[in-house]
């Protein structure tokens, strides 16, 4: 599916935004955290985009009853417990979910029996030794695919069944949200404390909502401990889970709402974990009016109301401390630095390179198609504005967040384009095209 626009200057935009799905990440930890609970969990805002699905699907592949209301966007779940899952008949399929993939070999890899995971082609090429060296010292058994001329293992996976694992004391050698919630997760099998060790700060989702369902969890700076023999708990039965919306998803219509000539966007009831809002701290900087609203702490993470309005920017050098929090945005981020005066520079973003796409190669490719100026780096970019935008055509890579940033880079732009490849932002963010069309967006899907 092929998105494309005409060359048309785009109305000013004064929205409220109120259905941007929820939130990717906790909607995968909330199928895993409530099918090891040891009772009932409801969830709402849930995210029913591919790859959640696909881990819903799993765990109900491993006996988990799991019912979901398209609807409402609820999904009820009768948690079996730590040890309660069942041996899957058949290989589990992650779709093109990195976060599932790499949480779920954790949970696999305290099981009893045999397991195999797999995903589409372009998870069959991410790199999966930085989870299983540390789960193979906990005592997992993984064998993986060798690729050739790469140094790497890849999936599927294939995991044996083993009565139990042991605690580590683990320092990650990247800081990877993926990587420490796949050790977490596997500790839940350990008679013995596991500790692991941040090189820097990165996303903690799985910490909070372990510390919700009742692990015996402490984080101390970089230090998170979590003790073994835990046994999973919803504390409030009677009271459903809120999930609040993606601040990964809402970034694009952010960016594009500071772009658009006399609008103004309100996004509603938006995730703003400190470990999720980087990209904010980044636009302040390059001098978006921007205000946060409407604050809100319910369950296990807050939320509250987002308000941008058309900003002139100016490039920055991104501070490397804000790179981890900032992985998934960085595509969209090029976009806004296509409009700002002076450079933006990315330095020590080489994760990137191991995403659904090589995103430093994608962002590039797709900067210099729409006719801008970028120099890339083995970790990073140099991109210097403004750009002279030209008519353009971007293949995605089947990546959603290139395809979803050079829609939005088109349509600021008011330059005709073709957007190759759009199937892939079903894995994110469903009703995309549904919010440009509430925002009186002409374009084609083909």
């Amino acid at each position: 599916m092929d998105f494309k626009i005409k060359a048309k200057t785009p109305a000013a935009m004064r929205h409220a935004i109120e259905d941007i799905p929820g939130d990717k990440s906790i909607s995968h930890r909330a199928i895993i955290l409530g099918s090891l609970s040891s009772n009932r969990v409801v969830f709402t805002n849930f995210l029913d985009a591919l790859d959640c699905m696909h881990t819903s699907n799993i765990f109900q592949m491993m006996g988990v009853p799991i019912i979901h209301s398209l609807i409402d966007k609820t999904v009820m779940i009768d948690g079996v417990g730590i040890h309660g899952l069942q041996q899957p008949e058949d290989p589990l399929y992650v779709g093109n979910s990195g976060t599932g993939i790499r949480l779920i070999t954790g949970v696999l890899s305290g099981q009893i029996f045999d397991s195999q995971i797999y995903g589409d082609e372009s998870i069959q090429t991410r790199p999966m030794k930085r989870v299983i060296d540390p789960l193979t010292l906990m005592g997992a058994h993984i064998k993986g695919t060798l690729i050739e001329g790469k140094k790497d293992i890849y999936p599927p996976l294939t995991l044996s069944g083993n009565s139990g694992l042991n605690g580590i004391s683990y320092t990650l050698p990247v800081a990877s949200a993926q990587v420490k919630s796949a050790i977490l997760f596997a500790s839940l099998y350990s008679d013995t404390p596991t500790i692991v060790t941040e090189p820097k700060k990165c996303r903690d989702h799985t910490e909070n909502m372990l510390k919700g369902f009742g692990a015996d969890i402490q984080v101390a700076g970089k230090k998170i401990r979590c003790s073994g023999k835990n046994i999973l708990r919803n504390p409030d039965t009677n009271t459903a889970i809120h999930i609040p919306s993606d601040i990964s998803s809402a970034a694009f219509f952010i960016v594009l709402g500071c772009l658009v000539s006399s609008s103004q966007l309100t996004f509603t009831g938006i995730g703003l974990n400190s470990t999720r809002v980087a990209l904010l701290h980044v636009l302040l900087e390059m001098g978006v009016t921007l205000k946060i609203q409407n604050q809100k702490g319910q369950d296990m993470e807050p939320y509250g109301d987002i308000t941008v309005a058309t900003s002139a920017l100016h490039n920055i050098e991104v501070s490397e401390k804000f790179i981890p929090f900032l992985i998934d945005e960085i595509p969209i981020l090029a976009i806004a630095a296509m409009f700002g005066k002076g450079t933006l520079k990315i330095t020590k973003a080489e994760e990137l390179r191991t995403k659904e796409s090589d995103r430093i190669s994608a962002i590039v490719d797709m900067v210099r198609n729409m006719g801008g100026t970028i120099q890339e780096f083995p970790d990073g970019f140099e991109l210097t504005g403004p750009s002279e935008f030209k008519e353009f055509k971007v293949n995605s890579k089947k990546d959603h967040r290139i395809a979803m940033s050079a829609i939005i880079g088109a349509i600021a732009s008011g330059k005709s384009a073709v957007v190759e490849d759009c199937e892939c932002i079903d894995t994110s963010f469903p009703n995309f095209f549904d919010i440009l069309r509430s925002l009186n967006i002409d374009f084609e899907l083909e």
